[in-house]
This record gives C-alpha cells, structure tokens and sequence, in this order.
C-alpha cells in the first residue's frame, strides 16, 4: 500500500511495537552479522507515506458483528474492511514453566533482547562453558544454534549448544539429503543434536524432558511449531484446529468477507497443509493487496496457489549457508551470499520509501 496508496481510504495500522523486525535477518542479527537498523524499518513512517495513522497498540480480540477491532488497553477500533498480518505465537510458549524461563523469539522484535543476554554470556569473565539449549529443530533452531556457536567462539567463550527435538527428525519437511548435511555440519561446529526429546519444563538451569531426564542449560530458547495467538478466539468466524483463521483463496474469511488474514495467521481452506512459512506469506502479500481493492473498487478478485516448492537458505553464521532448491543441496559460501543479496534487496523495498508527510502516531 505504502508504493500505491488508494485514494478515500482511511488507514490505521496497529502493532505492538514501532518497528518491524525481519525474520529472515534475525539469525544474521542475533550472530552479530546485521545491526539492528540492518534488519529493522519503521512502521510510523510507513503509515505516513499513504497519510494513515500509527497506532502502537496490541490487539486483544475482534467482533465481527460490530466491525471493531478491540485492544488490550480497552480501546475499539472500527473497521469497514480489516486484514491480519500478526503472525504465529510459539506453541507451549504460554505455559508458565517456559514462558518465565525461556527466551522466546516471537514475538520477533524480543530477538533483540536475545542478542543482548547471548552477547552477556559470551562476554562473562567465568571460563565455565556456557550451557545452551536449542527446543525445536526446524530450520529457525538450526540458524540459532549456529548463530549462538558463532558468537561463543568468537568470544572464545567454551560452550556446550544442544538442540532439542520432540520428533524423531530434524528439519521436518526437508528431503533426507538436506537433513544430512545439516547434521554434518552441526557435527563440525560441535552443536548436539537430541531427537525424541520432548520438553516439559524450564529452569534457570535445565530443560526437563517428559522422559524425566533433563538437559543442562543457563539459556533456553524456545522454538517449537506454530500455535494461534488468541485475537480470533471468540470472533465466531471459522478457524482450523489450531485457532487460526480460515480463508479462501483470496485470503478473506471464508465467515465474513471483509475480514482477511495474510502469512502465519491465515489457513487456506482448499490448501491447508500449506506451511506456516515466510516464503508464502511473502508470495501472499500481493494477492492480499489485490483482494483489498477488490473489495474498496470492485474489479476480479485474485487467487493465491501456494507454490509446490522454495528456495531454503539457512544461515550458518560462518560466511556460509546451507541451500536446498529442488534436488539441489549446497553448504556455500555462494549460499550465504544469495541469502544476504535476497534479503538486504527486500529490505531496501521499505527503508529506501521516498518520505511521507510527518506521521501520525497515537499509542
């Protein structure tokens, strides 16, 4: 909207915070290879460039019947069409033996505060190794895992990094051939990789496993699969098993069509195994925007079909990056420079935005 701002339209964009924080970048951060400007733009002057307003706010919930939006502080916000980009909460990360002990990553600005207690540990005066565990071994466990080993040794910080994974494989998704260069790797930087462990708690020294044993650790983060944040929870619009909402392929509400909802947030009803993975929401964001005009000035709604495979790059923070595209698996450096050319190219789409009038900004 901010590089083709529709005429008579009103907007308000609420967040929690002021500034966006890309995820794809936040390993690169977290091992000290991106700064946070690097990584990060401003959502205040993004509003200001279509003359909308900025509302640093959380959404609490949402009554459909009504058209408001409500937030936590008590506010309502009225709406003639509203659209849900707010992303997937952590599953488990509710639970209060995690959420008081763990380090969490979403919501994705507390990455910042992640870099913070890492680089504190690496920079300790104790030659005691440093103790971590890594709960969740997708492709966000991995790149941390490594990001977490990069800044350790560089300090030369001793350190013992352990990922911890509920299933029996890593890397769910992901072809065979892909998971074993991905171990082999983690073999080489010395990252330990436990399949079959399923946590239960966290302490300040430990991660407790179900099978009763637990896990040395002084830092825990917790990456687990997706789960919904609340906000649809008592909307009374159709949401899959998980409490996200169901869209068509047109990302609007299959309940309501002037409710939409774009990348983790969404399920597409026709497609619903479709994972809950920036590489769609990326591809999603033109259809929602095509769908919005749609609705504001009539014209042939769009339709999203996901795309049957992506480009994977994960981020080993050692000037390389493990590739899968297809039948093709690279651990490169050629790797490693794509991810930073796609990545700093999509950044640049919104920290480069020619100024706006001087936004306006309400918490």
């Amino acid at each position: 909207m901010a590089l083709e701002p529709l005429p008579g339209v009103a907007l308000t964009l609420v967040s929690a915070v002021s500034r966006h924080h890309y995820s794809g970048m936040v390993p690169g951060f977290l091992a000290g290879m991106y700064s946070e400007a690097d990584i990060a733009f401003d959502l205040s002057a993004l509003a200001a460039r279509v003359k909308g307003t900025f509302l640093e706010a959380k959404a609490a919930g949402f009554d459909p019947a009504r058209r408001i939006v409500r937030l936590e502080d008590g506010r309502e916000i009225g709406y003639d069409l509203v659209s849900f980009g707010i992303g997937s909460d952590t599953r488990g990360s509710g639970r209060d033996a995690v959420a008081e002990r763990a380090e969490l990553v979403k919501p994705i600005h507390r990455a910042v505060a992640l870099r913070q207690r890492i680089s504190a540990l690496a920079a300790r005066a104790s030659r005691e190794p440093v103790r971590a565990a890594v709960v969740g071994a997708g492709a966000a466990g991995i790149e941390l895992a490594c990001a977490m080993a990069a800044v350790f040794d560089r300090a030369r910080q001793p350190r013992e990094i352990e990922v911890l994974e509920a299933s029996e494989r890593i890397l769910a998704g992901y072809s065979r051939r892909f998971v074993r260069k991905t171990r082999e790797v983690l073999r080489e930087k010395r990252i330990s990789v436990r399949t079959g462990a399923r946590a239960r708690s966290v302490s300040s020294e430990s991660v407790d496993l179900e099978d009763g044993s637990s896990v040395p650790s002084e830092l825990t983060v917790w990456l687990t699969g997706p789960e919904a944040y609340p906000v649809f929870r008592e909307s009374g619009l159709p949401l899959d098993d998980r409490g996200f909402l169901l869209t068509d392929d047109s990302l609007r509400s299959i309940g309501d069509p002037r409710v939409y909802a774009v990348g983790d947030c969404g399920t597409l009803a026709h497609h619903p195994a479709t994972p809950k993975a920036g590489v769609y929401a990326v591809r999603e964001g033109p259809v929602l925007w095509e769908s919005l005009k749609a609705a504001l000035a009539g014209g042939r709604l769009p339709r999203y079909e996901p795309q049957k495979g992506f480009l994977s790059i994960l981020n080993t923070a050692d000037g390389k990056a493990l590739l899968r595209y297809g039948p093709l698996v690279s651990y490169s450096r050629w790797a490693w420079l794509l991810k930073d050319r796609i990545d700093r190219g999509f950044m640049r789409r919104y920290q480069s935005l020619p100024p706006g009038p001087a936004p306006r900004t309400s918490r």
